[in-house]
This record gives C-alpha cells, structure tokens and sequence, in this order.
C-alpha cells in the first residue's frame, strides 16, 4: 500500500541482484559506486512515489549505518564545501529566518555543513548514526548526537531551521519523520532538505539502470509526491527545485567506474592525461531536489 495516497502499489523495477544477497556496509557508504544496483522497487500509479523493498532487516540495516566508514567522502571535501555555502546562502536569503540562530541538521555525515553554518556563527547541532563520521564531526569542534532521529532526545529545544542532505531516500517510513521535523522546528522557522528526483531527466533516460537506484535507496519521490508528503506533516511549501552536485573530476570517475565500466576508465585515462582530475564539474540531470518548507505560525 502508497503510504503517501494509500493506493495500491505495482513492481516498476524487478530486483538485479540475487534474491538473498545480502547488503554490505561498503553499499551503505556516500561515496557507494554500486549504482544502478537495487532490490525490488515498486510505485504508485496515482502518486508516482515509488518504494523498494528492504534489503535486511531494518533493524541490521540501522547496524550497518552506524558501523560505515567513508573516507572517500572527504575527497571531495573543498566542492562539498562549496555547495554546503551556497545552501547557507539560500537558508539566509528568507527574511523570517534569524540569522545566525540555532540549526539542527539530520544526517551530518563529516560535519562538513555544520562546520560551515558554526564559522557563520549558527548555534549548529547535528544528528548522525556514523560513529566515524560523528566523530569526524566532533573533531571538527562540533556538537554531533551519535544516533538516528528516532534517538534523538531534543529536550523540548526548537530550532530556526532543520536542514538534511541526502538523507529522505534512505528512510524506512518518511511520513514519520517528517511529523518528527515538524516538531524540531520552531512556528515560523525554516526546513530544507534535499533527496533523489524520480521525475527528472536522469530517472527518465536511464529508467531501470538510473545511477541513483541503489540497495540503501528505500524510497523515490517526484517534486510531486514530495511536496504531498511534507504538506501532510503540517509544513508550507515554499519551493522545489532541481540543485546539481559539484565534485571533483576524480571523485566523479571513481564512482562510475563500476556503472560506466571500459568507458570511465577510457574518460578516466583521458582526463588524468589532460591534467583535468582536480577539476570541479556540476552534474545536474535533475536527479536531486531541494525542498524548501515553513512551519506556519
């Protein structure tokens, strides 16, 4: 059953790996390459959100996330960083935030956004299931919780705005975690998040070998369904749109090099050999949205 309209839910994709493999921690990681690698996922015809079906048992899945370790993660850290400023700057942008004012963010990976938002002066407080990644956070001077939002004992605190990247596909019930956002935040204040696109250009040309469709992926949203989901939570949407990610040329070919095969590799050897690897380069096949919401007064 469509946990967003209740509808009855079709295969769309059938699984491409063998039934009963099971999932490793390395598939887990950010920096994954296993792309185009997926269980069975299955859609709503009247909503378009789309579910696979888990690879474990959520339980196991939640140990394996917090066992992962993802140094690759940092090679990309100055176009991470970036991006991580560009966002800073559209949070800043709306007129009803304070700024700098107290930020929660879910899912902080190597606490590079929070280090971002605190040299800013935001009172930053993030929330990761990573022991390797939450203390990479906590070396950076930050103050990260070790534990996934269900864990996450707020004390009755609200914040100016809950931010998360990257984080909504990878979530067994995201109704429930919108509800749980919805009370981090103060009346007024500011949500924005971004997760995968099913309705670009990507999904669309690439279909059932879409780059994003992979084991640790538990659902896929449209602008549409998503903007649904987070309404039914109690929030105002303020806008959806597509954002790219800003890598280096390097990061970008190590991770295809399974998906892309002889053909990374030729690209790969060709970029090295043109002294192009350090270069940033945008990837935008509208595969990633950002979701801007307000929790009304």
């Amino acid at each position: 059953v469509c946990l967003l309209c209740g509808g009855t839910t079709t295969l769309l994709y059938p699984s491409n790996v063998d039934e009963g493999t099971p999932l490793e921690s390395r598939e887990i990681a950010c920096t994954s390459p296993y792309l185009s690698i997926h269980d069975d996922i299955f859609h709503c015809r009247r909503c378009r959100l789309a579910r696979a079906v888990p690879p474990v048992n959520m339980d196991d899945l939640g140990d394996l996330y917090r066992g992962v370790e993802d140094p690759q993660y940092l090679a990309s850290e100055k176009e991470r960083r970036a991006e991580f400023r560009r966002f800073l700057d559209r949070i800043e942008g709306h007129d009803f935030v304070e700024c700098p004012g107290s930020l929660l963010e879910i899912g902080s990976s190597a606490g590079l956004f929070l280090h971002e938002a605190s040299k800013r002066g935001w009172d930053a407080l993030g929330i990761e299931p990573s022991r390797w990644a939450a203390k990479n956070g906590r070396q950076l001077g930050l103050d990260v919780f070790n534990g996934v939002l269900d864990e996450f004992d707020a004390n009755g605190r609200r914040f100016d705005v809950v931010a998360s990247w990257d984080v909504w596909e990878h979530l067994k019930d995201p109704n429930a975690a919108l509800r749980r956002a919805y009370d981090l935040v103060k009346p007024g204040g500011l949500f924005i998040f971004t997760t995968v696109n099913m309705g670009g250009l990507g999904a669309r040309i690439f279909r059932g070998r879409w780059p994003w469709f992979m084991r640790m992926h538990l659902h896929y949203f449209t602008p549409k369904s998503l903007r649904a989901l987070v309404e039914r939570a109690g929030f105002q949407v303020l806008s959806t749109s597509t954002v790219p990610k800003i890598l280096k040329l390097r990061y970008v070919f190590d991770r295809t090099r399974q998906f892309l095969g002889p053909f990374a590799r030729f690209a790969s050897w060709s970029a090295a050999r043109l002294g192009l690897m350090e270069r940033s380069v945008h990837v935008n096949l509208g595969d990633i949205l950002l979701l801007e919401a307000r929790k009304v007064l």
